[in-house]
């Protein structure tokens, strides 16, 4: 099996990869790695709340390709920006559907993880303006990148109940206080930990400190 489906199958195994030289990919490698998206997500799907979209295996390739070459462009720092732009810019054209969400986030759910390699670039580095955008983009996957000082658009998967319960999920398990100014979200956040707070400290304390600040100091 070639490079880009090994990367799958770790990535989605234990979250360690290792990654090659920046070449085309083959047609090969792309249906073995489609394999290896659906294998997973048959058993992903699983573990995951009810009422889930099914899978959008085209999107899930693209994204996947994308999350691959965005590693890539980590180790391999001698990259033009203009490289970059072609090859990561295909995903602001994705449709912001419950479908595309799901399909985005069965790899970039990593994006965390891509964020925290990425702390030693400077702050106007082309690669970290495309993983920015990405984590805004895609808020579903990236709950726990708490450097995103932008409102993250939830409208493409709100009125899905599993990716909402999903995202909410990874809000308190994360504890991403910076996720809760959307009152839906924040109210199945508030209900998820019933009358026991302390599974969610923090959240909690960021709840409470915002009601204070909304009822001012003399209420």
């Amino acid at each position: 099996m070639s490079s880009f489906p090994i990367f799958l199958e770790s990535l989605f195994d234990d979250g360690h990869v290792l990654v090659p030289e920046i070449e085309s990919l083959q047609e090969d490698e792309l249906l073995d790695a489609r394999e290896v998206i659906r294998n997973f997500e048959k058993l992903y799907r699983l573990e995951l709340p009810r009422e889930i979209p099914s899978l959008d295996i085209t999107l899930a390739e693209r994204a996947a390709v994308l999350f691959y070459r965005a590693c890539q462009f980590v180790v391999l720092r001698n990259a033009p920006p203009q490289q970059l732009d072609e090859e990561l810019n295909e995903i602001q054209n994705f449709p912001d559907t419950p479908e595309s969400h799901y399909a985005v986030d069965l790899v970039f759910r990593f994006l965390p993880d891509l964020f925290r390699l990425s702390k030693s670039m400077m702050e106007n580095d082309p690669l970290l303006k495309h993983l920015n955008d990405w984590a805004n983009r895609w808020p579903l996957s990236s709950v726990g990148i708490k450097e995103i000082a932008v409102p993250f658009p939830i409208e493409g998967f709100v009125n899905c109940p599993g990716l909402l319960r999903l995202y909410c999920d990874r809000i308190l398990a994360r504890n991403d206080g910076s996720r809760l100014a959307a009152p839906r979200v924040r109210t199945l956040v508030e209900a998820s930990w019933g009358m026991y707070p302390e599974l969610a400290p923090n959240i909690h304390k960021h709840i409470q400190h915002e009601i204070k600040q909304q009822d001012g100091p003399d209420n």
